[in-house]
């Protein structure tokens, strides 16, 4: 009966493990108290949660990620890779955040504020630690700060950690009277730390909610948690204070596919036809589902008209970072389902003026306007028909393609719209060694005998050679 038990007892420690098993490839990360997903999406916050419904159609929900034992060596999302490449940006940027000049006044300050908290053989002890540590003692601490995102299985899922910097103020010889008094004052100072933070990110704003996050959290501690925070955002919160009640610590990974756990595009407008539209851009390769169709817009507008070119992309996978019109199969996500690529799909999809709206660290945030600019033109419905229109927003969306005018076109076109004329022959994709026996053209209509890279006509139809 015993080796029954054990028996049984080993296979339901193997069926748990394998519901909480790591699949690299595309997922969802899934917080186990609240259902929610996170949604890295938004031009103000840079990181958000979402339900399960509403997670089907928001791009930024798709995380591709990568796993090595117990360390997550991929977490990309909206163009951002936080392992790669967000967590040692942002301690590359250490040094910069705090030359050494600033370092120096912030030492003179925790003297002065150790003096006025502390006294007797306490202040001499903090105060000693304080005068011995160096700029060039600050330096290496950063250099050797850990950018890896370890996992810790537990009940329902893992938890995702970053290890806390060991700050050389070694708190392990300090009573936990002197701890608490230090990350008092550091709470005092969390103001103060944040201005400095905005005056060394000019022009890297996105980083602000993460680098306001870790000063939130920065105390005597062993990790940073990756939680769902009390507001619903979610961020990181270290291990003195990620057991406060509202935060919830526990992740699962969902992997995305085409059933229950899929991604589509919702419908955005409908023309006077019936039909769905949508305009899309994602940092994965896509395929479309059956009856969908992909369009980006190859020419400039004609002075004084109101029409551009629509033209149909036949390649069979769209490569990432693609600003494309949709046509949908109908409004909701569940019937234009896409299938993720995964891949390196780099090849040109011809002369596309549609742009993609980046944040000014290149992420998929959306891109924010200092005013209503009259130069920028998104997806509406005009007069029934589908059609580019000059929007008053001032923030752009992510995963919505856009097309920019500049001050001629924008001064010759008075309509305020551009209507998306009737499909011209599709693109698709060849190589050389395809075009043996066909006649090839340029776009002047003259034949080439020996084509190179570039835009053709072959059999009718505008080609791309690659």
């Amino acid at each position: 009966m015993r080796k029954l038990y054990i028996f049984i007892f080993t296979m339901l420690l193997m069926v748990t493990t394998a519901a909480q098993a790591q699949t690299n490839g595309y997922n969802r990360l899934k917080n186990v108290a609240t259902g929610h997903i996170a949604n890295l999406e938004g031009g103000h916050t840079f990181a958000l949660n979402a339900t399960e419904e509403e997670a089907h159609s928001l791009a930024g929900t798709v995380a591709y990620m990568a796993f090595e034992d117990n360390i997550m060596t991929a977490l990309r999302a909206q163009n951002a890779d936080v392992v790669g490449a967000l967590v040692p940006a942002i301690k590359a940027m250490i040094p910069e955040m705090m030359p050494e000049d600033q370092f120096y006044v912030l030492k003179d300050s925790m003297v002065s504020m150790a003096s006025a908290a502390f006294s007797g053989a306490m202040a001499t002890t903090l105060i000693g630690y304080i005068n011995r540590y160096t700029y060039e003692d600050f330096i290496t601490y950063v250099n050797e700060m850990d950018t890896n995102l370890y996992l810790e299985a537990t009940d329902g899922g893992y938890y995702l950690y970053f290890n806390s910097p060991k700050f050389p103020l070694n708190a392990g010889v300090l009573n936990d009277y002197f701890v608490k008094k230090i990350n008092s004052y550091i709470t005092a100072y969390r103001g103060t730390m944040q201005v400095m933070a905005e005056q060394y990110l000019v022009g890297k704003e996105e980083l602000l909610p993460m680098v306001y996050n870790l000063i939130s959290h920065f105390r005597f501690a062993d990790r940073f948690y990756l939680a769902e925070q009390k507001d619903g955002n979610f961020g990181f919160a270290n291990s003195t204070d990620f057991q406060e009640a509202g935060i919830n610590d526990v992740w699962a990974f969902v992997p995305v596919d085409n059933d229950a756990n899929y991604f589509g595009v919702e419908g955005q407008f409908q023309d006077a036809d019936g039909k769905w539209y949508a305009s899309f851009a994602a940092d994965f390769p896509i395929r479309l589902a059956d009856g969908m169709k992909a369009y980006l817009v190859d020419s400039d507008v004609d002075p004084g008209k109101s029409m551009i070119h629509r033209v149909l992309i036949e390649e069979d996978i769209i490569p990432s970072l693609t600003p494309m019109i949709l046509e949908l199969n109908g409004k909701d996500a569940a019937v234009n389902k896409l299938q993720l690529m995964e891949g390196d799909y780099k090849y040109s999809v011809g002369d596309n003026q549609l742009q993609l709206a980046l944040s000014k660290r290149g992420f998929l945030l959306g891109k924010q306007l200092e005013e209503p600019d009259s130069h920028y033109y998104v997806l509406g419905i005009k007069d029934g028909h589908v059609a580019l229109v000059a929007t008053e927003e001032t923030f752009l969306k992510p995963n919505e393609a856009y097309y920019w005018m500049d001050d001629t076109r924008k001064g010759a076109n008075t309509s305020g719209y551009l209507v998306l004329g009737d499909d011209v022959s599709g693109i698709s994709m060849a190589t050389t060694s395809t075009l043996a026996h066909k006649q090839v053209y340029d776009l002047q209509g003259r034949r080439v005998a020996n084509p190179t890279k570039g835009l053709y006509i072959i059999d009718g139809k505008k080609v791309v050679l690659r």
